[in-house]
């Protein structure tokens, strides 16, 4: 992770906002020593991943009886976490030409087709899991089901998803796994049924699919709550990890700088965008780089409130990625080529940087603007409607747009699971369950795409992509 303590303060997003009470697990562990003896298990950040992963590991069976350290820089999903915009949103058919395009070129992850339509269904897969395991538990955490438009405003992006709708196609028809797979995407190809039910001025043609959302902050505290109340797990707070290191009885020693250090027989470091600090002078670091996102949360008018709020999430050509939350408006963020196409914001600006203490001011008022000025009939907004709070958070570009998951090539006890690509919301659940039967059984989990996995020779292979890869 990047260097701590950090010499700001962050924006605090309308997720952290919404969940501090008693329930929360704000400065948990914080002046508490950490343990003396050697534990069996140290998870490295307490976002989603390392909290899903928390979870996962201590579900009866998996790894009975282990000791688990929980060690997070900050707060619980003090990170992109808890900043993101609440998607639970499975990739599109949108995505196939870049999922085929070859790695060099920009955006591409340069699959086969049958691997290919195997990431995609993982994050089927998360959403199904994500939506079990909160009705199992009857955690509050605002989770929502339905479907997804995109929405494509320009002939050149109409014609970019046309000809991705047909190869997404062709490819389920050829796929022996998936050619009586039902396919859960439409593309709606009329202007005016596309502007009428995405309710976007201008628009020209819409994909639709299964989607979800969630209050990220309230889940990411719920599966750490859940995984303390195993009795397996400790959390310390505000304990940033300087560095770890290789010991002399195969096992790893953590540096927790003034906090002391945690002994340890194995290591699995979920930090994300801040995963380059850990790893210095390694293809990992080359592999994966932070980047910085904003968003927003709306109160609506109430030409979109009640039965007139929307009734889908959306991702705009020109515009946001939103939700419409289930009781406090909507959440857009600024998705980051359309700030670069409307010349709002550089490359500058984004890429490179751990600071979510800020919005550029444009970007700010570009959220601010996006729904009075592009939704039919939005109306004029009273004193406290429109945008209440504006925040930034820290997200993770992998050079081949997939994460790295399992075990770090001839390095024994230390996994990896980050560089989700700004996409984690829609991965993480799923590939840590997965990843935790990976570490109790020490073998690769089949439910996981092999793409995921990582390898020299998969990291080598991607210093031919772009360096942010995120068209």
């Amino acid at each position: 992770m990047s260097p701590f303590p950090q010499p700001f303060k962050s924006t605090v997003s309308h997720w952290q906002a919404t969940n501090r009470g008693l329930n929360t697990l704000y400065n948990h562990g914080r002046d508490a020593p950490l343990p003396n003896e050697q534990v069996d298990y140290v998870i490295i950040g307490a976002g989603m991943t390392g909290a899903s992963l928390a979870y996962a590991l201590t579900r009866p069976g998996v790894v009975p009886g282990a000791q688990i350290v929980v060690l997070e820089a900050k707060d619980v999903a003090s990170g992109a976490s808890g900043r993101n915009g609440g998607h639970v949103a499975p990739w599109s058919f949108a995505s196939w030409a870049l999922i085929v395009r070859p790695i060099g070129a920009p955006g591409g992850i340069g699959l086969s087709p049958e691997e290919g339509l195997k990431v995609l269904k993982v994050e089927r897969d998360n959403l199904a899991y994500v939506e079990q395991v909160v009705q199992e538990n009857q955690w509050a955490v605002d989770f929502w089901k339905g479907e997804k438009l995109e929405v494509a405003e320009t002939d050149q992006e109409v014609e970019f998803m046309r000809e991705a709708y047909k190869g997404w196609l062709e490819a389920m028809a050829q796929s022996e796994k998936f050619k009586n797979v039902q396919p859960d995407w439409t593309f709606i190809d009329n202007p005016e049924e596309a502007e009428k039910i995405s309710r976007i001025k201008g628009a020209k043609a819409v994909s639709k699919g299964t989607a979800g959302s969630v209050h990220p902050h309230k889940l990411a505290t719920h599966f750490l709550r859940a995984a303390l109340e195993s009795g397996q797990v400790e959390l310390f707070s505000w304990a940033p990890v300087e560095k770890f290191e290789e010991d002399q009885e195969g096992g790893w020693t953590v540096d927790v700088g003034p906090r002391g250090v945690v002994r340890t027989r194995q290591i699995i470091v979920c930090t994300d965008g801040h995963t380059p600090h850990l790893f210095p002078d390694q293809l990992i670091a080359k592999h994966v780089t932070p980047y910085q996102s904003q968003a927003a949360n709306v109160t609506p008018p109430p030409s979109y409130s009640g039965a007139s709020a929307l009734k889908y999430s959306i991702v705009a050509e020109r515009g946001p990625y939103l939700i419409q939350t289930p009781h406090a408006g909507i959440v857009l963020g600024l998705g980051r080529e359309t700030g670069f196409d409307l010349g709002i914001t550089t490359e500058e600006d984004i890429y490179g940087l751990t600071d979510d203490s800020y919005v550029k001011p444009e970007i700010g008022q570009w959220l601010s603007d996006y729904c009075k000025n592009n939704f039919i009939e939005w109306g004029e907004e009273a004193p406290g409607e429109g945008a209440v709070r504006i925040w930034s958070g820290v997200n993770c570009a992998s050079r081949d747009r997939l994460p790295l998951v399992g075990p770090v090539p001839d390095r024994p006890g230390l996994y990896i699971a980050a560089g989700f690509h700004g996409h984690g919301m829609a991965r993480i659940p799923h590939t840590t369950r997965c990843l935790a039967k990976m570490i109790s059984t020490a073998r690769w989990d089949c439910r996981l795409p092999r793409s995921y996995e990582i390898t020299t020779e998969r990291l080598e292979r991607a210093q031919t992509a772009p360096k942010y890869n995120l068209e």
